[in-house]
């Protein structure tokens, strides 16, 4: 179901699945074009949460999406103010799952349980896009560095992987990591190396060249969020 939040003086959407009564899960996806890989995979994770009795919002983001904001508008800091008018809203929420870049934003709501799967630290993301950027110069004859762009970005602004990103929101970016809490369980693909509480089938939708989905995924993390959640 398609609900909206008021925020900044507009009207943002919000996709709302599973019963009407008692709190729900908050999901925060991937940033940026990461966002665009995995929307499928989110929506399906939020139906197949349903299916376990469990609502959970997924909230448009001001300048992303549905929304009419300019993405060039926004900032770490009003993405996390955005979160919660909508959960104020729209809530109440009890726990929040994040991915890759959401961990930037789930601190919002203070030390709610959180759910991470492949957190990313706003440096990460920036130098994944920037590398993209040089390599589309150096393919339109352009010479181009990772040091040079982040001047020009950290004072005009930059086009990156098809964002507007402002000056605010490179400084932020990339002085933004996940924050610290009492109540964080760390999930991570089955062939990541790295600890984590809870592996993951599949493996990474967002480092494909286009969209995709994988059901199996899916219902893994749905049934890890329902185990989790339900202690």
């Amino acid at each position: 179901m398609i609900r909206a939040y008021r925020f900044d003086g507009n009207d943002e959407l919000c996709l709302r699945h599973g019963p009407d009564d008692g709190p729900a899960l908050l999901i925060l996806p991937p940033l940026f074009d990461e966002a665009n890989r995995v929307r499928h995979l989110m929506v399906e994770t939020a139906r197949a949460l349903s299916g376990h009795g469990i609502a959970s919002l997924m909230p448009d983001l001001p300048g992303c999406n549905e929304s009419l904001v300019p993405l060039d508008r926004a900032g770490i800091s009003l993405w996390q103010a955005s979160l919660i008018a909508c959960t104020e809203q729209l809530g109440p929420v009890s726990h929040v799952a994040a991915i890759r870049g959401g961990t930037l934003l789930d601190g919002a709501l203070g030390d709610l349980p959180r759910w991470r799967l492949a957190p990313a630290k706003g440096g990460q993301l920036l130098r994944t896009m920037l590398r993209t950027k040089i390599a589309s110069d150096r393919e339109a004859g352009i010479a181009s560095s990772s040091d040079a762009l982040m001047e020009l970005a950290r004072t005009q602004g930059i086009e990156l992987a098809g964002n507007s990103l402002s000056p605010c929101m490179i400084r932020e970016l990339d002085a933004a990591a996940p924050s610290e809490g009492s109540a964080v369980r760390l999930a991570r693909f089955a062939d990541d190396p790295l600890e984590a509480e809870a592996r993951i089938a599949g493996a990474p939708l967002w480092l494909r060249a286009e969209p995709a989905h994988d059901p199996a995924m899916a219902a893994s993390i749905a049934a890890d969020l329902a185990a989790w959640m339900r202690g």
